[in-house]
């Protein structure tokens, strides 16, 4: 089987069980709570984001990897983790601009992701060995971006206290 078949198969089955758990257990009860405690969960996700500079690691995928695609996608990972942890500190903190730091993480997030997917289509990565970043990509890119949907639909409530207008 071509690995960008089996990535495909795999990505889709890891989004389509991920999408499940929102719709059934995640988003009904997310729904109950306040919009600044509900991001908070779905925030935590990309703060794990860290996982994605496993790339630059010696070894951890195919010398002939491009160098600059390691360097994009593990600075953009990591950068975006950054972000959830600043975004987190400042929920935690009831600070003004909690739910701007949040808009700002999941947008840069979004943009890092969707360069990463053209990126690895472009220099053609999943011909190479990848290691432990097959599992990552397979796993745990469908699941930000089931919580990125998660987060922007609670970024879209009315505050805690609000009536929508």
């Amino acid at each position: 089987m071509p690995p960008i078949v089996l990535f495909g198969i795999q990505f889709t089955f890891s989004l389509a069980a991920y999408s499940l758990i929102a719709w059934w257990y995640v988003s009904p009860r997310l729904s109950r709570i306040p919009r600044e405690v509900a991001l908070v969960p779905l925030v935590w996700v990309h703060a794990f984001r860290i996982v994605g500079g496993t790339i630059l690691a010696p070894g951890a995928v195919d010398a002939s990897v491009p160098a600059d695609f390691r360097t994009m996608i593990g600075y953009g990972d990591m950068a975006t983790a950054l972000l959830a942890l600043l975004a987190l500190i400042a929920l935690r903190g009831r600070w003004h601009g909690a739910i701007a730091l949040v808009w700002i993480c999941i947008g840069v997030g979004l943009l890092d992701t969707v360069n990463a997917i053209i990126e690895s289509m472009r220099y053609s990565v999943f011909t190479y060995a990848l290691g432990v970043n097959w599992v990552i990509v397979t796993m745990y890119v469908p699941a930000l971006l089931v919580s990125t949907v998660l987060i922007v639909i609670q970024l879209r409530r009315s505050p805690a206290g609000q009536t929508a207008p």
